[in-house]
């Protein structure tokens, strides 16, 4: 009766985080490729804002350079969104990021998801991108989609660890 009691919590649990993703809103922005390393985003669904992106980890004119001769020289990029949450629940935020030429050829794509805490005005949500570096001077304009949704609170606690159980040993 007890592990039939746990299954219906656990698939009710499930079904209840799952409409959560579900009726997610998604909200899209295209913006200019940053080539100073920072763009303004303006992304905004109930209490979640996505103010800008700061672009780190861009090629320098040496890189560009040495790609000339390994043309599948790739340069990693992190696109650092800062996100702020006015609501009273936590919130969390998938935030996806495309990189495209000016004749709308895909150069990077990536998404990431992250959790911004209730009344958080300063959290930071990092997307990883990979581009071949000859592609870099290419790029033209990014297009950014988030999907936000609420924290569902059918989440389980977590159970705290006992002591003697976190030490890996058995104190009496």
């Amino acid at each position: 009766m007890k592990n039939r009691a746990c299954s219906c919590l656990l698939a009710a649990g499930v079904l209840l985080s799952s409409a959560a993703v579900r009726g997610a809103q998604t909200e899209a922005v295209t913006i200019p490729f940053p080539r100073g390393g920072r763009a303004s985003v303006g992304l905004t669904n109930g209490p979640m804002l996505i103010r800008s992106v700061v672009l780190k980890g861009r090629p320098s004119a040496r890189d560009l350079r040495s790609a000339r001769h390994d043309r599948d020289d790739k340069t990693l990029m992190r696109w650092v969104f800062q996100v702020a949450n006015a609501g009273r629940r936590d919130w969390h935020a998938r935030i996806r990021v495309r990189v495209y030429s000016a004749d709308e050829r895909l150069l990077a794509s990536n998404d990431r998801e992250g959790e911004v805490d209730a009344r958080d005005w300063h959290d930071r949500i990092t997307v990883w991108t990979r581009i071949r570096t000859l592609d870099y001077p290419r790029a033209d304009h990014i297009r950014v989609e988030a999907a936000f949704y609420p924290e569902s609170r059918a989440e389980p606690v977590p159970q705290r660890t006992p002591p003697a159980m976190f030490h890996g040993r058995n104190r009496r």
